[in-house]
């Protein structure tokens, strides 16, 4: 902004200040809209009895063997591995330092 003979710095920064006040409400929360909307209560599924075959657990509107084809189809478990096993349950350098970072090695 050019600088007028007539004009004093005081007048310059109360009119910027007015015009900057009348712009932006003040008491107007930003994040209001978003928070305007949101539910008062949650749907939670209905639980049904487990699985015969493979017990696995299963909600009211899920069909007889949605999860393992009425036994027709077996998952097979995992042997853990003997060395992250000592990683996670150790006390020692290494385990800690694994532990501590797990994060990094997971990625």
């Amino acid at each position: 902004m050019f600088r007028d003979e007539g004009y004093d710095n005081d007048t310059l920064e109360d009119e910027e200040e007015a015009i900057m006040s009348s712009a932006i409400p003040s008491k107007v929360d930003p994040l209001d809209f978003v928070y305007t909307n949101i539910p008062d209560t949650t749907h939670i599924l209905k639980l049904d009895a487990n699985c015969k075959h493979c017990k696995a657990k299963k909600i009211v509107s899920e069909t007889d063997g949605f999860c393992c084809r009425n036994g027709q189809i077996e998952l097979k478990q995992p042997e853990p591995i003997p060395e992250l096993m000592r990683l996670w349950s150790s006390m020692d350098a290494d385990s800690r330092h694994f532990r501590e970072n797990i994060r990094f090695f997971n990625g």
